[in-house]
């Protein structure tokens, strides 16, 4: 985008720079397509085109030698613009008749060392041959000054200059605009692989087994099932912990006398069905 900023900023200045320079180019070429006519003289016009005619009355300029029924030798002229001659103006159609011609007060036109004042238009209806007689009106003046024909030299010039103007403005508001998106445009989010990725960090370090209490041993030890009678406790001070006749041999639990022997406590518990 601020590439296209920049480039749509170009053209519009380039643009711009085309237009203007092509308007003020018609300008010039308009002014120096003037018919020249020169005062006291009869000027054969050829008017390819129909349209509206403008008749000048160029005080400062330059033209070349004229042949015709007064000739006139190249030279240059440069009067005072307050001090243009008035003149009269006649033009003749190819079938001898007057063609009317309307007062005017400009267009003006002062480029590439030329400068004239509008007097008199005329509407050309039929494309041909026309003569011009141009002479100096009774106030007199002077005959320096150049009788100029054609077309206004600013037509059309308008147009390219407005089109210049246009182009620089849109250009201008078009590449800035672009310029300043270009600046506040988020970075776009990064796009994850669909498939699996391998870390480009290190593992973390893993982390420690949590700490494992110590086995209890539990305060009470199921014994096995015991289908007989059970062993009486070991008697204090007897080897061995096993119970003893009064002769001192091992009795068996089927000679345990009921109750116990003497001095070893009461009767014990009876033994536990087998689970």
């Amino acid at each position: 985008m601020r590439a296209g900023g920049i480039v749509l900023l170009a053209l519009g200045v380039v643009a711009a720079v085309v237009l203007w320079g092509l308007g003020e180019r018609r300008y010039d070429d308009a002014v120096s397509d003037l018919a020249p006519a020169p005062l006291g003289c009869t000027t054969t016009l050829q008017f390819d085109r129909i349209g509206t005619y403008t008749f000048f009355v160029e005080t400062k300029g330059k033209v070349g030698e004229i042949d015709g029924d007064c000739d006139a030798d190249d030279r240059s002229y440069d009067l005072d613009a307050d001090d243009a001659p008035a003149v009269d103006l006649t033009l003749i159609d190819a079938s001898g008749d007057d063609v009317d011609l309307d007062r005017a007060d400009g267009p003006d036109y002062d480029r590439s060392g030329q400068r004239g004042h509008g007097v008199q238009t005329v509407d050309i209806t039929d494309a041909g041959e026309y003569v011009l007689t141009a002479t100096l009106d009774d106030d007199g003046g002077d005959s320096e000054a150049m009788v100029r024909v054609g077309r206004d030299p600013a037509r059309g010039v308008a147009a390219l200059r407005w089109g210049a103007v246009l182009a620089l403005l849109v250009g201008v508001a078009g590449g800035v605009t672009l310029l300043v998106l270009s600046r506040r445009r988020p970075a776009p989010a990064p796009v994850a692989p669909s498939g699996p990725q391998w870390p480009t960090r290190p593992y973390p370090a893993p982390l420690a087994p949590p700490s494992a209490m110590p086995p209890a041993t539990p305060v009470y030890t199921p014994r096995p099932p015991s289908y007989g009678p059970l062993a009486p406790p070991p008697s204090p001070g007897v080897p061995g912990g096993a119970p003893r006749r009064p002769d001192g041999q091992p009795a068996s639990p089927v000679e345990r006398p009921p109750g116990g022997w003497p001095g070893r406590g009461g009767p014990l518990p009876p033994p536990r069905p087998p689970a």
